[in-house]
């Protein structure tokens, strides 16, 4: 049960990731630093998915390894540590589409 409530959270979570680049209900545009705070959050998400998985030995080790190797940026990119917030997106939505295809193959 908490696995599907973590797959409705991360895909409540990259639906306003993929928002972000429009327009908000009162019409404004989110501002990229608001984007790549809306994009930090749905990485996290799906980081917290995949650990799911990998405890339940359901990852590979080169799917480990992957993700592995995406945490030490994207970390430092969602802890505040951005001053180019065009190029930090840019960087963390590669991120998330790497997670988010990691995570498809698991659950396909």
């Amino acid at each position: 049960m908490r696995t599907r409530r973590y797959i409705f959270l991360t895909a409540a979570l990259m639906a306003a990731f993929f928002m972000s680049a429009c327009t908000t209900l009162a019409g404004n545009r989110l501002s990229t630093e608001q984007q790549v705070q809306i994009t930090c959050e749905g990485i996290i998400s799906t980081v917290r998915v995949l650990s799911g998985y990998r405890a339940a030995g359901q990852l590979s080790d080169k799917t480990i390894k992957t993700v592995s190797d995406l945490m030490p940026s994207t970390v430092k990119l969602c802890s505040g540590e951005v001053t180019d917030y065009a190029s930090a997106l840019t960087t963390l939505q590669d991120t998330a589409y790497i997670l988010l295809t990691v995570k498809k193959g698991v659950e396909a």
